[in-house]
């Protein structure tokens, strides 16, 4: 599978300004705490059956926030859209849901405006990974990451590109900063900042 270069966003009211003063190797400097969206897409992924009219599809996302989920030839997934609050502003949208049932896991993907937590508004794309239990990548149930496109200046970025953060099963920040999506194992790689 190919590699996507993705930058984890301000999503999910995560203030990419503390994600990126952090030092590197530490998430303790990051104040964002856990996020009620975060908590929802954990939930989610607690019982991610699709419902009966379910489609079929191989990636989920736009452009630099998305992903290809096939195996193999002819290996598709779960896929169908349901109206969730996935940015965190109090609408709810339309949210796109794909489960891939092979790697056990969901993923969530929504396009619009969300809220920075330092003030302000991001505008883009928004994708979410949760690992579910018994996924192969043998990773904790609930834990994941999210990513999103930002432009220079929006939600503080310093240069334009995907931001984001990986979450423990609690939803607690790990680790935000620059990243490559690696969809070979359902993965996220942060380049974090350092002071």
């Amino acid at each position: 599978m190919k590699k996507t270069v993705l930058v984890l966003v301000g999503i999910l009211s995560f203030d990419l300004s503390h994600g990126f003063a952090q030092e590197k190797g530490s998430s303790s400097s990051n104040t964002v705490g856990v996020d009620a969206q975060v908590k929802a897409a954990i939930a989610k992924a607690k019982n991610p059956s699709p419902p009966a009219n379910a489609g079929k599809k191989t990636t989920v996302g736009k452009g630099k926030a998305s992903v290809n989920t096939a195996n193999a030839p002819g290996d598709d997934d779960s896929f169908w859209v349901e109206s969730i609050d996935l940015d965190g502003d109090g609408t709810v949208e339309e949210t796109d849901m794909l489960y891939d049932d092979e790697d056990k896991v969901l993923y969530l993907y929504s396009d619009g405006d969300f809220p920075c937590k330092g003030g302000g508004r991001g505008d883009g794309s928004l994708l979410v990974l949760v690992n579910v239990a018994g996924n192969s990548h043998n990773k904790p149930a609930g834990s994941g990451w999210y990513v999103a496109e930002l432009d220079e200046g929006e939600c503080k970025a310093k240069v334009a590109g995907l931001y984001g953060c990986k979450f423990d099963a609690n939803g607690n920040p790990t680790a935000c900063g620059l990243a490559t999506v690696d969809e070979k194992n359902d993965d996220v790689v942060i380049v974090e900042a350092t002071k």
